[in-house]
């Protein structure tokens, strides 16, 4: 067993009656529900998987086999959640140390949150680890095994929520940067939602300033990059009433974490790597890779790439400025430094490029910075 002991215990046994639709069944992408919240579990390390099925329970079974994955058949299923839990509870090996309850209509917890709380188990000495978000404490809950008798005795009075609140002294809360531990589906309308969130393939604004909070990006430089991201979607929306489609999700994304590594030598090429490899968000990395330098085409469609570049040009700190005054502003700064002068000349000229390429879309003169 890898992850020194952790097995999920992923609960997918209802009749999802107030859905209307099947809840593990659902489709993100290419997956449905249960294979997005098995394929996580699978990506974060966790290979003791539980899936624990009733209502279709062949269908799902199908699925786990595919996967490889074990399942278990709850009989009891219409008794309720709690029933399933302790199905799944009963089916642990005895080297678990502790066990993850993952409800599937919760299915887009990331798989650097389940990492997170499998390291904070690791290294705490509590018995019960809830992911939190925003102060708002999520799922799934990690659990020691040595609440296993407590969890197959309960009566399921208020489900497994009450019988932890008995144990709250021997609980912790970790922050993570993961909106979608908050995030269930009990209704279509709460599908649409998740669903919109899956396809923006982007952090939210919510989950950006968690990110930088996360990775210590000082107040100065998230206050600059909270202004980028304004002026990033000023921007975007005159696009917009002309007809041009851009990613606004994953441009506002790469606009607030474009300068998450800003102290570290080749701040763009490490932040896109970081928002890339460590938070899973490809394009948004690719976007932040050319935000300090990019070679403009005034004959091609404008790209979300282009608007960050120029965006971070148009600020400087946490205030409008423009192109024109900054420019100056560096050519003061760097007078003499004929390597240092030539790259602001490159950089400026290259927005210079932009700017026109948005002056002909809009058919006005450049009102910003």
């Amino acid at each position: 067993m890898t992850s020194g002991g952790i097995a999920s215990i992923i609960i997918a046994a209802g009749y999802s009656s107030r859905m209307g639709s099947f809840k593990p069944l659902l489709s993100f992408g290419e997956y449905t529900a249960v294979e997005t919240v098995l394929n996580t579990y699978r990506m974060a390390g966790i290979e003791d998987i539980i899936l624990v099925v009733g209502y279709r329970g062949e269908e799902l079974a199908e699925i786990s086999r595919k996967t490889n994955a074990a399942f278990v058949i709850n009989d009891h299923y219409p008794d309720g959640m709690y029933s399933s839990i302790i199905k799944g509870v009963e089916t642990l090996d005895k080297t678990t140390k502790a066990f993850f309850i993952h409800p599937v209509d919760i299915p887009l917890v990331k798989k650097n949150t389940v990492e997170q709380l499998t390291y904070a188990f690791g290294k705490r000495s509590r018995g019960i680890i809830y992911p939190t978000f925003d102060d708002i404490r999520g799922h799934p809950p990690l659990i020691s095994t040595k609440y296993r008798e407590d969890i197959l005795k309960g009566d399921g009075k208020g489900g497994l929520r009450a019988l932890l609140d008995g144990f709250e002294e021997d609980a912790e809360l970790v922050p993570v940067y993961d909106e979608a531990t908050i995030m269930d589906m009990d209704t279509m309308e709460d599908y649409k939602i998740l669903l919109e969130y899956y396809e923006k393939k982007a952090p939210t604004r919510r989950e950006c300033l968690k990110i930088l909070e996360s990775y210590k990006v000082s107040k100065h430089i998230v206050q600059h990059s909270i202004e980028v991201a304004r002026t990033a979607m000023v921007l975007y929306d005159d696009l917009k009433c002309n007809g041009y489609k851009l990613e606004q999700g994953q441009l506002e994304a790469a606009a607030l974490l474009h300068d998450i590594a800003r102290k570290e030598k080749n701040h763009a090429e490490r932040g896109a790597k970081i928002v890339k490899e460590e938070l899973g968000y490809s394009k948004v990395g690719d976007i932040i890779l050319t935000h300090n330098d990019i070679k403009a085409d005034a004959h091609m469609p404008i790209t979300e790439n282009e608007i960050l570049f120029i965006a971070d040009k148009l600020v400087q700190g946490d205030r409008p400025i423009s192109l024109e005054t900054r420019r100056q502003i560096y050519q003061q700064k760097y007078k003499g430094d004929f390597e240092a002068l030539r790259r602001i000349k490159e950089r400026f000229d290259a927005a210079e490029i932009i700017q026109k390429k948005l002056e002909k879309i809009s058919g006005r003169g450049f009102m910003y910075g």
